[in-house]
């Protein structure tokens, strides 16, 4: 659709630009930052648990000798009740601290997760095309060889043929004006070599009939 188009042609400019980079560095600085909070949270909790427990230890040992009380021990008593409703208010706002602490890092996780599956969604889109686009070109290269091929064969092949026979034609002429030449030559040298012995036959006659007479 136009709605990722145009969302994938941002992701490519932000990676183009460095964008994403530093959003991707932003992010892992948040999560690093979250995950701090998250544990001086953590280490609150448990000190303020520790506290509580400790004043809830000393009330439960001053309850059981309260039959031999003194004076010090009410008032010691009276300031752990005290001191036990603050701890237990501060145990409330640390284990507060602690669950919203820990659910913005599993929120900034969450994110990091949805950013890591959609790149490798989009990678995986971008390499399907890549891929059919290799298959396209294998697919017009392996056409264009046949179309290569098939004019070779209907085309050049018969044109080749057709010279070699040209050629083949013109090398039997040129042999066979060649050899007409020289059996010219030689019928014509024959020729006169007859009518010389003609001539030399005529005149020893000639002669020969002289002698006779």
């Amino acid at each position: 659709t136009t709605k990722t188009t145009f969302s994938q042609l941002g992701t490519h400019l932000n990676r183009v630009t460095g964008y994403e980079e530093i959003e991707a560095l932003k992010r892992e600085e948040r999560i690093n930052v979250t995950r701090q909070a998250a544990r001086k949270a953590k280490a609150a909790f448990e000190e303020a648990v520790i506290q509580r427990s400790n004043s809830q230890r000393e009330v439960n040992e001053l309850l059981q000798r309260k039959s031999i009380w003194t004076d010090s021990d009410v008032g010691r008593f009276t300031t752990l009740v005290r001191q036990d409703h603050l701890y237990e208010q501060e145990e409330t706002r640390a284990k507060a601290a602690v669950d919203e602490t820990e659910a913005a890092v599993e929120r900034e996780f969450s994110q990091l997760m949805r950013s890591i599956l959609a790149r490798y969604h989009e990678e995986q889109v971008w390499s399907d095309k890549i891929r059919s686009a290799s298959t396209y070109g294998s697919l017009a290269a392996l056409g264009l060889n046949m179309l290569v091929f098939i004019i070779a064969i209907v085309i050049v092949e018969p044109w080749k043929r057709k010279r070699l026979a040209q050629t083949f034609e013109r090398k039997i002429e040129e042999l066979s004006e060649e050899n007409q030449a020289r059996l010219d030559a030689s019928m014509q040298s024959i020729t006169q070599h007859i009518a010389r012995q003609g001539l030399l036959l005529e005149a020893l006659k000639e002669e020969v009939s002289r002698k006779v007479e």
